[in-house]
């Protein structure tokens, strides 16, 4: 669950590397590593589908109020 949360924060641009070893108390080589796998393991496409969803959900009736 943790590794999941290094790799969503890193992705999504709200902390560095820097940011996230102080954070976990791990080392930069060591996130890096569990980036560069998940990027290895999952296309661009993987990623975006976990962004769209939030970005194209359906206006509610308050939304529109």
């Amino acid at each position: 669950m943790v590794k999941e949360r290094i790799i969503c924060e890193y992705l999504s641009g709200s902390k560095t590397v820097q940011m996230l070893s102080e954070e976990y108390g791990m080392s930069r080589n060591a996130i890096n590593q569990l980036v560069s796998r998940h990027k290895s393991k999952f296309s661009p496409v993987f990623d975006a589908k976990l962004i769209l969803p939030a970005m194209n959900r359906k206006k509610t009736i308050e939304d529109t109020t």
